[in-house]
């Protein structure tokens, strides 16, 4: 092997592991997302079900409700920015392999439908907390 095709390899086993990296940060920002949403709901929950022993004022208690659901939106988006741009890398890097390797399948038309669905999670997550903190009667 000369120090070409040396060369190129090296470049295909970075491209390789590029790809497999944005897949993987993609699928971490969910999960982190998954457990911190998690945590607000709960303590959300937790808020509401012991206004009483806590002595909360109703007016109080809404704001800390906007407060948590704020948070939960505020890290939705960051999440859903970071997951778009693994997608936007990861399709970036999988071009690069088919340029190194002509003989790779081509890229499927739904490449993208997974991650999406991350996002999609995320903003019905998001949606469905505003909406069931707004009919609230506290």
């Amino acid at each position: 092997m000369d120090l070409k095709e040396a060369l190129q390899l090296e470049h295909y086993k970075f491209v390789m592991d590029r790809q497999r990296y944005f897949t993987e940060l993609a699928r971490d920002a969910f999960a982190s997302y998954s457990k911190l949403f998690s945590g607000l709901a709960a303590g959300a929950v937790a808020l509401v079900s012991a206004k009483e022993k806590l002595q909360l004022h109703p007016e109080i208690l809404r704001y800390l409700l906007v407060v948590i659901l704020l948070l939960a939106t505020f890290l939705g988006t960051v999440t859903s920015a970071q997951i778009a741009f693994c997608l936007t890398r990861w399709r970036h890097f999988r071009l690069q392999e088919s340029k190194i390797n002509p003989g790779s399948p081509p890229i499927h038309s739904s490449w993208w439908l997974f991650e999406t669905l991350y996002i999609f999670a995320i903003i019905v997550a998001v949606g469905a907390a505003w909406f069931v903190v707004g009919k609230l009667p506290v």
